[in-house]
């Protein structure tokens, strides 16, 4: 969510819709505080050579009499992602430098990592620090989010290769750098991750558009826990259409046919969303056999 706060002249007014985020960069107004939280964090963990290895930056940054002020300041007019990515990756690099360490750092990194959310929350950024704290992540709605999550701990709880996958497949396609097409194909296989030994737990080479097949041959073996207008269990028919949709909009998956495109940015979108919520009603038994 975006800051709750309201400057005078907008309440007076009677404002009530949020402030646009900024979705490019680092905007002036919160220029001074993230220096700030990046030399604090950079100097206290010493991590200005793992940042640069990572970002792979010139070597002058570190060999400079103070490579911790150098980082938090740095800027590339022609590259405005470039502080976003120099947050990212201090974050990145603090997670894994604290990985086995002892209980008092680890609270330190998630205090540096609650306030840099605050900051970028205050400031209307439209990135936002990823829940596990390791890097940053495009803004979305609460509600959205939420479902993620769900889907998240009720696919763990099956096999945590379909947690990886969701996670890796939001990340694709939230973060500083998305990549659709990694996405929809990561989305894809968290649903088969779930889908398979449900559905298909013998087959020697199942896939998603198998499972398609097969719920929509069997559609009068399973019902939904969901019931229809009759007050009875609703048939299976969205399942199939969302499997469906899924399966057929990953159209980047073979090249040189007539119908093949690259994935765009709301199709990514869109395709984790729909894996999250038939992740969620696999794995808790929202569709059963009759």
């Amino acid at each position: 969510m975006t800051s709750t706060w309201r400057r005078l002249t907008d309440r007076l007014a009677g404002k009530t819709e949020p402030e646009p985020l900024w979705t490019e960069g680092v905007p002036d107004h919160l220029d001074v505080p993230i220096h700030d939280w990046l030399y604090e964090v950079l100097s206290r963990y010493d991590m200005a050579i793992p940042v640069a290895v990572r970002l792979k930056l010139p070597s002058r940054i570190v060999k400079s009499r103070d490579p911790y002020a150098e980082l938090a300041s740095l800027d590339d007019r022609t590259n405005p992602m470039l502080r976003l990515e120099v947050i990212d990756a201090t974050l990145g690099c603090l997670q894994q430098a604290l990985r086995g360490g002892n209980l008092q750092h680890l609270k330190n990194a998630a205090f540096y990592a609650r306030h840099l959310e605050g900051i970028l929350r205050e400031g209307d950024s439209a990135f936002t620090v990823s829940k596990d704290g390791s890097g940053l992540e495009r803004r979305i709605d609460e509600t959205l989010h939420a479902t993620y999550g769900k889907a998240v701990d009720t696919g763990a709880s099956k096999s945590g290769t379909v947690a990886d996958h969701l996670r890796a497949a939001f990340t694709e396609a939230y973060g500083i750098n998305p990549d659709p097409s990694a996405a929809y194909s990561r989305a894809i296989k968290a649903v088969e991750a779930v889908a398979i030994p449900a559905f298909l737990p013998t087959d020697p080479e199942p896939t998603l558009g198998k499972v398609r097949s097969h719920l929509d041959q069997a559609r009068h073996k399973y019902e939904m826990v969901l019931a229809d207008r009759t007050g009875a269990p609703a048939d299976i028919d969205a399942v199939v259409a969302m499997i469906s949709l899924l399966w057929h909009g990953q159209r980047d998956r073979h090249e040189g046919g007539p119908t093949s495109a690259s994935v765009s940015q709301q199709g990514a979108e869109a395709a984790v969303h729909a894996a999250a919520v038939l992740v969620h009603w696999i794995s808790n038994g929202s569709i059963r056999k009759k």
